[in-house]
């Protein structure tokens, strides 16, 4: 039986960086441009893989956790960069879909000198987990099991929520679209089984509709917020932490690690300001490295 499966996108990701990277400040954030049709030199380029579901598999297999993964590529040159490396890691393959007419995710990541980045993502297969790709047997017995986004396909959280409504023992990092399924209600609260609910500070802020009733329904509620104040929400207390500055090279992957480090505790039933410290402390070491893998903490325990 698994002890974790990790649900969403695996992807392979090209990271560009350099420090001639020209920012402009814009009425809505910061601008990374560059001169069309120049030729530009780059300080570092790297091939490594991401997405919320192979980093966060990568990060339970680490701390030991018999993980699998639920995440569904194409069958080409980047479903087996990513098959080799999830091997490598000890991720256990057995539920990855692959199919022979789709085309892996990818994505080019700009980095700039501060570790501000611009992603440009082609999410390919990873954006087509429908519901007959999710096993009811694994997916009903597994110990734990995390959701990270997987591109809004309604009918298959919905699945997802069902199995995992009597073992409950469900934590959901929602991407983009998921969130808009919630703003806009789709999502049926009352078949609600998720146990740990992690966003950033926009997410959440963004939910303002439902947010009342998401703390209501949820044990335990995440916001996040880079290097500055985060929270975690309880219905017996909430806990406010502060990270320690670190010069971040790459921020890609931070929430996948903060997630892996607090739930490596959480579901160990250890106490709570432990695990937001060690949810702080793997997210860190991720951010002094390019790519979402390569400073997530190994064997801690």
């Amino acid at each position: 039986m698994y002890e974790v499966i990790s649900i969403g996108s695996s992807l392979v990701d090209i990271f560009i960086h350099s420090r001639s990277f020209s920012l402009r400040p814009a009425s809505e954030g910061v601008l990374l441009c560059q001169r069309y049709g120049a030729k530009l030199e780059v300080d570092d380029f790297q091939v490594l893989t991401g997405g919320g579901g192979g980093n966060t598999a990568v990060g339970f297999a680490r701390q030991g956790f018999r993980t699998g993964v639920i995440t569904e590529l194409g069958k080409d040159l980047f479903a087996q960069v990513i098959l080799d490396e999830f091997h490598r890691e000890k991720v256990l393959t057995n539920l990855v879909i692959k199919e022979k007419k789709e085309q892996t995710g990818g994505s080019v990541i700009m980095v700039d000198d501060h570790g501000g980045r611009t992603v440009m993502v082609h999410r390919g297969a990873a954006s087509m987990l429908d519901p007959q790709d999710i096993k009811e047997g694994p997916l009903g017995r597994a110990k734990w099991v995390h959701l990270s986004s997987i591109n809004g396909q309604l009918k298959t959280l919905e699945k997802i929520f069902k199995l995992r409504k009597e073992a409950t023992n469900l934590s959901w990092n929602p991407g983009k679209k998921e969130l808009e399924l919630l703003r806009q209600k789709k999502l049926d609260l009352s078949f609600w089984p998720v146990e740990v609910f992690l966003v950033n500070k926009e997410e959440w802020q963004s939910l303002a509709g439902v947010g009342k009733a998401i703390l209501e329904k949820t044990p335990v509620v995440i916001i996040t917020n880079g290097n500055s104040f985060g929270a975690v929400m309880t219905k017996q207390k909430s806990y406010n932490f502060k990270p320690p500055k670190v010069k971040s090279v790459d921020d890609t992957g931070a929430g996948d690690a903060f997630a892996v480090g607090f739930l490596s505790f959480y579901v160990k039933h250890k106490p709570l300001d432990l695990a937001i410290k060690y949810g702080v402390k793997n997210a860190q070491s991720v951010i002094q490295h390019f790519g979402a893998k390569k400073g997530l903490i190994t064997n801690y325990f």
